[in-house]
């Protein structure tokens, strides 16, 4: 069993139309049905997924090869362009027990609301969350999760919901492994994080003057402050800052941001 995350080549938001998403999801079920992926879990942000998986059938390498192959053709195609789509090889992180399985899952669902897309889990479309409620997809293995909860479906729901309530704020796209430290051999290490700029300095660094800086930290709505802006958050998000984040540092909210950014996107597009 799997943590995946995989994103989009150089942090793109190749995610961003609805209609992507769907052709993602689509996938995700073809996947299932031939490969005999089963998937506990998942998540598609705007510029990368997450999925809780445990193959059978195909060892993941192949799985996620046609997966991300399948997309990049639709999406090139769709977009009139060429090239990567994804950002190298996908992350797969082993899950070797049931806690860490719960621990990832809540992790999981809970990303966008981290980032700053919506304030319950519940609210967010694009995830498994509904699956789990008796809606969704129709492809997410559900039982194995709920059982770890409790033997009763209606107090393992209960359960399941308290669950994602909570956040334990622990960073489970980067850890080294998860499970018994022998198991951690079968993982390569991971690389050092740089440090990441101050959010100031990106915003000074998208070539805006002390006026232009003084305007936009008030919460400005010039328009000649949109491209300062949207530098600023492209390149904040790209160093990790979540949409909350980045809009608390100018004052909007992070729908705004989200809004800005996705206007932006189509534009370049």
């Amino acid at each position: 069993m799997y943590h995946v995350i995989q994103r989009g080549n150089n942090r793109e938001f190749i995610f961003i139309m609805p209609e992507h998403k769907e052709y993602l999801l689509e996938q995700l079920r073809h996947a299932v049905n031939v490969d005999g992926l089963e998937i506990f879990a998942y998540v598609i942000m705007n510029n990368h997924f997450h999925l809780a998986v445990r193959t059978n059938k195909e060892p993941l390498s192949k799985v996620m090869h046609r997966l991300n192959t399948r997309f990049s053709r639709y999406y090139n195609r769709e977009r009139g362009r060429t090239g990567h789509v994804f950002e190298s090889r996908y992350k797969a992180v082993p899950i070797e027990n049931e806690r860490y399985l719960l621990a990832v899952v809540r992790y999981i669902h809970r990303n966008p609301v981290r980032a700053g897309l919506c304030t319950g889990v519940a609210d967010y479309k694009w995830s498994s969350d509904a699956d789990y409620r008796g809606e969704g997809s129709g492809f997410v293995h559900t039982k194995q999760l709920l059982d770890i909860l409790d033997d009763d479906p209606g107090r393992a729901f209960k359960k399941y919901v308290l669950l994602m309530e909570q956040d334990d704020d622990k960073d489970w796209e980067n850890v080294s492994f998860i499970g018994r430290e022998s198991f951690a051999l079968k993982v390569e290490p991971r690389q050092a994080v740089p440090t990441r700029k101050r959010l100031d300095e990106i915003l000074m660094a998208s070539g805006v003057n002390m006026e232009e800086f003084a305007q936009i930290k008030s919460g400005s709505r010039k328009r000649s402050l949109v491209p300062y802006k949207v530098w600023y958050a492209r390149e904040a998000l790209a160093q990790g800052y979540t949409l909350q984040e980045i809009g608390q540092n100018i004052r909007i909210s992070s729908v705004a941001v989200y809004k800005l950014l996705s206007r932006a996107r189509q534009l370049t597009c």
